[in-house]
Protein backbone atom coordinates (compact mmCIF):
# COMPACT_ATOMS: atom_id res chain seq x y z
CA UNK A 1 0.00 0.00 0.00
CA UNK A 2 1.51 3.50 -1.21
CA UNK A 3 0.51 6.25 1.33
CA UNK A 4 1.35 9.95 -0.11
CA UNK A 5 1.57 13.18 2.15
CA UNK A 6 2.21 16.76 0.82
CA UNK A 7 4.99 18.21 2.68
CA UNK A 8 6.83 21.69 3.48
CA UNK A 9 9.56 21.95 6.18
CA UNK A 10 9.19 18.94 6.90
CA UNK A 11 5.56 18.58 8.19
CA UNK A 12 2.26 18.04 6.27
CA UNK A 13 1.20 20.73 3.71
CA UNK A 14 -1.18 22.79 5.38
CA UNK A 15 -3.21 22.61 1.80
CA UNK A 16 -3.04 20.10 -0.49
CA UNK A 17 -4.43 22.39 -3.55
CA UNK A 18 -0.79 24.34 -3.19
CA UNK A 19 1.55 21.62 -2.34
CA UNK A 20 4.63 21.59 -4.27
CA UNK A 21 5.94 18.16 -2.90
CA UNK A 22 4.88 14.72 -2.17
CA UNK A 23 5.92 12.18 0.11
CA UNK A 24 5.19 8.64 -0.74
CA UNK A 25 6.06 5.64 1.44
CA UNK A 26 5.13 2.47 1.00
CA UNK A 27 3.94 0.05 3.40
CA UNK A 28 4.06 -4.01 3.72
CA UNK A 29 2.28 -5.36 6.80
CA UNK A 30 2.28 -1.87 8.25
CA UNK A 31 5.79 -2.08 8.16
CA UNK A 32 7.62 0.98 5.87
CA UNK A 33 9.47 -0.76 3.24
CA UNK A 34 10.04 2.38 1.03
CA UNK A 35 9.89 6.43 1.14
CA UNK A 36 10.66 8.51 -2.01
CA UNK A 37 10.00 12.56 -2.42
CA UNK A 38 8.51 14.26 -5.70
CA UNK A 39 7.81 17.66 -6.91
CA UNK A 40 4.15 17.70 -7.94
CA UNK A 41 3.51 19.37 -10.77
CA UNK A 42 1.77 22.68 -10.66
CA UNK A 43 -0.95 22.07 -13.01
CA UNK A 44 -4.94 21.86 -12.85
CA UNK A 45 -6.19 18.80 -10.66
CA UNK A 46 -7.34 16.89 -13.01
CA UNK A 47 -3.43 16.40 -14.75
CA UNK A 48 -2.36 16.34 -10.50
CA UNK A 49 -5.02 13.48 -9.93
CA UNK A 50 -3.07 11.38 -13.27
CA UNK A 51 0.10 12.35 -11.28
CA UNK A 52 -1.23 10.34 -8.21
CA UNK A 53 -2.50 7.69 -10.34
CA UNK A 54 0.75 7.26 -12.10
CA UNK A 55 2.60 6.50 -8.51
CA UNK A 56 0.03 4.10 -7.48
CA UNK A 57 -0.90 5.93 -4.71
CA UNK A 58 -3.97 4.27 -2.54
CA UNK A 59 -4.00 6.77 -0.04
CA UNK A 60 -3.45 10.39 0.63
CA UNK A 61 -3.44 12.13 4.03
CA UNK A 62 -3.68 15.55 3.79
CA UNK A 63 -4.41 18.90 5.19
CA UNK A 64 -7.12 21.31 4.07
CA UNK A 65 -8.03 20.22 0.50
CA UNK A 66 -10.74 21.58 -2.08
CA UNK A 67 -13.89 19.84 -2.76
CA UNK A 68 -13.36 19.19 -6.26
CA UNK A 69 -9.67 17.61 -5.85
CA UNK A 70 -10.87 15.57 -3.03
CA UNK A 71 -14.06 14.31 -4.94
CA UNK A 72 -11.68 13.83 -8.41
CA UNK A 73 -9.31 11.59 -6.08
CA UNK A 74 -11.68 9.78 -4.51
CA UNK A 75 -13.36 8.50 -8.17
CA UNK A 76 -9.95 7.11 -8.90
CA UNK A 77 -10.03 4.93 -6.26
CA UNK A 78 -7.79 7.29 -4.05
CA UNK A 79 -8.54 7.44 -0.01
CA UNK A 80 -8.24 10.75 0.99
CA UNK A 81 -7.87 11.48 4.95
CA UNK A 82 -8.27 15.42 5.18
CA UNK A 83 -7.61 17.71 8.02
CA UNK A 84 -4.51 16.40 9.63
CA UNK A 85 -1.38 18.39 10.07
CA UNK A 86 2.09 17.79 12.10
CA UNK A 87 5.79 16.65 11.52
CA UNK A 88 5.80 14.10 8.61
CA UNK A 89 7.30 11.50 10.48
CA UNK A 90 5.13 11.45 13.33
CA UNK A 91 2.59 11.19 10.61
CA UNK A 92 4.10 8.01 8.78
CA UNK A 93 4.33 6.42 12.36
CA UNK A 94 0.94 6.97 13.11
CA UNK A 95 -0.62 5.83 10.64
CA UNK A 96 1.24 2.62 10.38
CA UNK A 97 0.22 1.77 14.15
CA UNK A 98 -2.88 2.97 13.63
CA UNK A 99 -3.20 5.85 15.49
CA UNK A 100 -3.50 8.66 13.06
CA UNK A 101 -6.50 9.31 14.45
CA UNK A 102 -5.74 10.89 17.68
CA UNK A 103 -6.83 14.40 17.87
CA UNK A 104 -3.15 15.31 18.57
CA UNK A 105 -2.62 15.32 14.47
CA UNK A 106 -5.98 16.77 13.25
CA UNK A 107 -6.20 20.82 12.15
CA UNK A 108 -8.51 22.74 14.09
CA UNK A 109 -11.83 24.16 11.94
CA UNK A 110 -14.52 22.93 9.84
CA UNK A 111 -13.13 20.04 9.62
CA UNK A 112 -14.12 18.34 12.51
CA UNK A 113 -17.44 19.00 12.33
CA UNK A 114 -17.26 17.20 8.89
CA UNK A 115 -15.57 13.78 10.68
CA UNK A 116 -18.38 14.02 13.11
CA UNK A 117 -21.03 13.29 10.53
CA UNK A 118 -22.68 16.67 10.92
CA UNK A 119 -21.83 17.97 7.35
CA UNK A 120 -20.30 20.80 6.09
CA UNK A 121 -20.31 23.99 8.42
CA UNK A 122 -23.81 25.28 6.86
CA UNK A 123 -26.55 27.39 8.46
CA UNK A 124 -27.26 30.87 10.11
CA UNK A 125 -25.53 30.93 13.67
CA UNK A 126 -28.35 31.21 16.18
CA UNK A 127 -28.70 33.26 18.98
CA UNK A 128 -27.59 31.23 21.26
CA UNK A 129 -24.45 30.40 19.28
CA UNK A 130 -25.39 27.37 17.42
CA UNK A 131 -25.94 26.42 13.85
CA UNK A 132 -28.97 26.64 12.88
CA UNK A 133 -29.09 24.28 9.46
CA UNK A 134 -31.20 26.20 6.11
CA UNK A 135 -34.20 24.93 5.90
CA UNK A 136 -35.16 23.81 2.43
CA UNK A 137 -37.57 25.88 0.90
Amino acid sequence: MKVAIPIWNGRVSPVMDTACRLLVVEFSDSVEVSREAWDIPQVNIPYRVSFFIDRGIDVLICGAISHQFERMLSASGIKTVPWFGGNVDEIVTAYADGSLQNNSYRLPGCGRRRRQGMGRCRGRRTELGRYKQFEEE
